[in-house]
């Protein structure tokens, strides 16, 4: 079984080039099951359930958000129309959507996770390790594969370190910035940050000049995401079929 995973949908430049791409690029790869994080694919932060279904439509089975996931107010009360849409699970409201689902794929179930990081990063409400524990007790499938949306690499080493016997995948997202750091490590395919999939001329997906006026030059100015043209970052998965164990990861980027 072969999973496909993009990291994270940066805005509209974004949002074009994975509508555009991820038909030929699952036929390219072989993908059975693909998995889109989502978390900024609105104006840069959040997502609506429009541009959810817009991911879906484009063949995505699950999309996972991040810290932004309630950036967008409306996407809070259509979370129920969105069933492969998936939010941190120690990340308030917590009433709001759900932070797993499973679904079958060549007779296995596949369980997908979203899961805050704690270290620099002030939006989670409880201890990602504690959360990872409780989601697992929960969880029935074959294979599982955790997003943790995380800003510090140690603490992604140690979630690997912590988990690997018992997730088939953990994959990285959150900087933005793609590592060349994928392995599998005892049947758990890792990497620390899957990258983005947005404008490649930017800063982390905003605009450039609009950054340096706010921070070099002092200005007072408004959220802009960069039009260049898009990047593609992500990973592709081997699971096998009767162990349900990684024996592959390979990254993916594409430069326009």
């Amino acid at each position: 079984m072969k999973i496909l995973f993009l990291g994270d949908v940066t805005a509209r430049s974004g949002r074009d080039a994975v509508k555009r791409r991820l038909p030929e690029l699952k036929n390219e790869t072989g993908a059975d099951f693909t998995i889109i994080n989502g978390e900024n694919a609105a104006h840069g932060k959040g997502i609506t359930s429009s541009i959810y279904r817009q991911l879906m439509e484009a063949g995505a089975d699950v999309v996972t958000l991040g810290n932004h996931a309630f950036s967008k107010s409306e996407i809070r009360s259509a979370m129920a129309e969105c069933p492969y849409l998936i939010r941190p699970a120690n990340l308030e409201p917590k009433e709001d959507g759900r932070a797993w689902i499973v679904r079958e794929c060549l007779g296995k179930r596949i369980a997908v996770v979203n899961v805050l990081g704690s270290v620099f990063m002030d939006a989670a409400t409880e201890d990602p390790f504690v959360t990872m524990d409780n989601l697992l007790n929960e969880i029935e499938a074959d294979v599982i594969l955790c997003d943790l949306h995380a800003e510090a690499t140690a603490e992604k080493e140690l979630f690997l370190r912590v988990y690997q016997d018992r997730l088939a995948a953990l994959i990285g997202t959150h900087t933005h910035v793609q590592t060349a750091d994928e392995q599998i490590y005892h049947g758990c395919a890792y990497i620390s940050d899957a990258g983005m999939c947005g404008p490649f001329d930017s800063i982390l997906g905003r605009d450039c000049v609009e950054v340096a006026d706010r921070l070099v030059h002092k200005r007072l100015t408004k959220y802009t995401p960069s039009e260049a043209e898009a990047m593609i970052c992500g990973v592709l998965i081997e699971v096998d079929d009767n162990t349900c164990r990684a024996v592959s990861i390979r990254r993916i980027q594409e430069r326009p």
